[in-house]
């Protein structure tokens, strides 16, 4: 496998994404990311202001300070596409067909033929990249912080009535066709504009449609417990100031850079407004270990223009999760949505279940933290399959380091590589006292 189309697919992708959010329940802090995606009623502290701001009502610690960040790539067909496109030299090849149809060698044509047959396969397919970011602090029931996450989408679109090896052979200035079994044919220049996969390519008929959302979240929360003969009943809300930096681009189909004149131009708009969730959380005066909760994220459906006039709104969320302390070291969480919702992939909706385990073995004055979970997107057409987590957390009590992680089970093959469809890591500075 080649390395340039890779690092050049996730330069561009990287350079699409500034620091923000999608319109799902994304994924974020450590032990989410870790425990399945479990965070509704288990993360507490100063990760509470994003994930559920009624758990300020039950922190553990009278301050604390985190920071974080990390990356997850999702590839919906287009990855693994794009990846063979470059280790086979198609539009390399293309380009050297058009100077001298003679020069081509019966390696070369079999390339073209199999890349034909790769990109007509892409319509449709996408592949994504979400950077996330943050700094949160908590300072006993309230929460202030700033989130930054982000979905760059890029999506082929392609043009199934040009899928013909049609050229103009500048060495003899005619227009040569390669059939289906590699041998050539004369053709001419309306057959060419109107079937040649080169003309779709060359004219932004066949691209790579580049479009994005980052959304930087500025949250101030607050969390309350109202103890009753009940059990506890903590309720939290939050009140954010949301920016968001909508952006579109085209491509070309390797990812190797943008279309040439006017349709491959970037076009971004960046708009603002206010968003509120509201959290509530329950343990029972049976089971005080235990803690049921329900969050409601984005719940005034805020809105966001894109460059072409048209508004990304980002609807409310509801997600329900419980957690439940076996002993002080040993916790298990899960997190169910309770709505599906549109991601920028065109076939994709985001409903994610899951949980997991946290084992604390102590926390006196060093701290040890392991955590393991599983997690699934209940939409027909997802295609990462069972995501494995994991984390781990080692430090002071006071200041801890932690690494944590996803995979899913479902791959890709190029070549001699298999890679996962859906990965995701994340690195956290926490600081509590």
């Amino acid at each position: 496998m080649q390395l340039k189309p890779v690092l050049s697919m996730a330069a561009v992708l990287l350079a699409s994404a500034g620091p923000l959010h999608a319109a799902k329940f994304e994924t974020l802090g450590y032990k989410a990311i870790s425990m399945g995606g479990a965070a509704v009623a288990s993360s507490s502290g100063s990760i509470a202001t994003y994930n559920n701001p009624a758990l300020l009502g039950k922190t553990h610690y009278t301050a604390e300070v985190s920071m974080g960040g990390g990356m997850g790539a999702y590839d919906h067909g287009a990855g693994a596409s794009i990846i063979k496109l470059g280790d086979s030299g198609f539009l390399d090849t293309i380009n050297k067909a058009n100077q001298d149809y003679t020069s081509l060698t019966p390696t070369d044509i079999r390339n073209l033929i199999d890349g034909t047959e790769i990109v007509i396969g892409m319509d449709g397919d996408a592949i994504s990249l979400t950077p996330q970011a943050y700094v949160a602090a908590q300072l006993s029931n309230f929460g202030i912080g700033v989130f930054g996450t982000s979905d760059t989408a890029a999506i082929a679109r392609v043009d199934q009535a040009h899928d013909q090896l049609i050229f103009y052979d500048a060495g003899s200035g005619t227009y040569i066709k390669i059939n289906s079994d590699g041998t050539p044919a004369l053709s001419n220049p309306t057959e060419y504009a109107d079937t040649s996969i080169e003309y779709a390519l060359n004219n932004g008929m066949t691209y790579l449609d580049v479009r994005g959302v980052s959304m930087a979240e500025v949250p101030v929360a607050y969390g309350h417990n109202f103890g009753s003969v009940i059990g506890n009943v903590m309720l939290g809300g939050a009140f954010k100031y949301m920016q968001a930096l909508a952006y579109t681009e085209k491509m070309k189909i390797d990812y190797s850079g943008n279309l040439e004149g006017p349709k491959g131009e970037r076009l971004e708009n960046t708009s603002s407004g206010f968003g509120v969730d509201l959290g509530l959380a329950y343990q029972p005066a049976f089971a005080y270990d235990l803690t049921v909760a329900l969050v409601g994220t984005n719940l005034n459906s805020p809105e966001f223009e894109f460059p072409d006039g048209t508004f990304y709104t980002i609807e409310p969320m509801l997600r329900a999760g419980l957690a439940y302390s076996i002993i002080d070291s040993l916790e298990i969480a899960a997190d169910i949505d309770l709505t599906s919702n549109k991601v920028l992939n065109d076939d994709l909706e985001s409903q994610m279940v899951g949980g997991g385990i946290n084992f604390e073995p102590f926390t006196s004055v060093f701290a040890l933290s392991l955590r393991a979970g599983l997690m699934q997107n209940l939409n027909a057409n997802d295609q990462a399959g069972l995501i494995y987590t994991a984390g781990m957390g080692i430090g002071l009590k006071w200041f801890q380091m932690d690494l944590s992680g996803q995979v899913g089970s479902n791959t890709n093959t190029s070549g001699d590589v298999t890679v996962p469809q859906f990965a995701k890591v994340n690195l956290a500075l926490i600081s509590r006292w």
